[in-house]
C-alpha cells in the first residue's frame, strides 16, 4: 500500500508539472525581450528597468517555477522507483541530487518573488554607481547550474536505466534523455555564452515540449501503476 500511495501521488504531481512547464514555457514567451537575457551585467542593466516598468508576466514565471519544483519534490521518489531495481546506487544517489536541485528551484524563486520588485525599484531611482552594484547576479544559483545541471542529471539516469532494463517504452526513456540534454545546455549557457536567441529556442524546446511530454507521460505510468 505505501508503494502504491507514492506512485500515486507521485504520479499525479508528475501531471501537474508537465502542464506547469507548458504554462512556463508560454509565459516565458509573454516575458518582455529585455527580461529574457542570462545573468550577465548587460543583461541585468536591461532586465532591472524593464521589470519595474512591466513585472506581471515575469512574477506569474517565478510562481511557476517555485511551484513546479515543490510538486517536483514529490515525483521524485515515485518517478525513480520505475527503476531502482535496475542499479539502487545510481539511482539513489541522483534521487538525492534532485531533491537538491528542485530544493534550489524553489528557493532561488520564492528568493526572486521577495527581492526583485525592490531591487529593480532602487536601480530605477538610483545614481549610476547604485546601479552598477544593484547590476550583479541575484539570488542562490544564479548561472543556472544546479537549478537545471543537478535536475537534468537524474533525469538522464533515470532514462538511461529505463533502457537498460526496458522499465520505460524506449520512446518515452529517448524523450527523457533529450530533455535531460537541453536542461543541461539551459543550464550551462551562460557558462558557454550561448546567445540570447538560441537560449530561448532551447528553453522552449524544452520547456513546451520534451519536458512537458516526460513528465507527463511518466505521470500517466505511475497512475497504471498504482492501480
Amino acid at each position: 500500500m505505501e508503494e502504491k500511495s507514492v506512485s500515486r501521488l507521485g504520479g499525479v504531481c508528475s501531471i501537474i508539472v508537465g502542464i506547469l512547464y507548458v504554462l512556463i514555457g508560454v509565459t516565458f514567451l509573454l516575458v518582455p525581450a529585455d527580461q529574457q537575457g542570462g545573468t550577465a551585467m548587460e543583461d541585468l542593466v536591461r532586465f532591472l528597468p524593464s521589470f519595474h516598468k512591466n513585472p506581471t508576466a515575469m512574477t506569474l514565471l517565478y510562481w511557476e517555477f517555485a511551484l513546479g519544483a515543490i510538486l517536483a519534490i514529490a515525483a521524485v521518489p515515485a518517478i525513480s522507483g520505475l527503476v531502482r531495481s535496475v542499479n539502487e546506487g545510481w539511482t539513489r544517489w541522483a534521487s538525492n541530487l534532485a531533491f537538491f536541485g528542485f530544493a534550489v528551484v524553489a528557493i532561488y524563486y520564492f528568493q526572486m518573488l521577495a527581492i526583485a520588485p525592490s531591487r529593480a525599484a532602487a536601480f530605477v531611482a538610483g545614481d549610476a554607481s547604485t546601479r552598477a552594484a544593484l547590476a550583479v547576479p541575484m539570488g542562490v544559483d544564479p548561472q543556472f547550474v544546479l537549478r537545471y545541471g543537478v535536475v537534468g542529471f537524474w533525469i538522464f539516469v533515470v532514462n538511461i536505466m529505463a533502457l537498460k532494463g526496458g522499465e520505460l517504452p524506449k520512446v518515452l526513456a529517448v524523450v527523457g534523455i533529450l530533455a535531460a540534454i537541453l536542461y543541461w545546455l539551459l543550464g550551462f549557457s551562460d557558462l558557454l555564452g550561448v546567445a540570447s536567441t538560441l537560449r530561448r529556442i532551447i528553453a522552449v524546446a524544452g520547456g513546451m515540449i520534451a519536458g512537458p511530454i516526460w513528465y507527463i507521460w511518466v505521470g500517466v505510468r505511475l497512475q497504471r501503476t498504482s492501480a
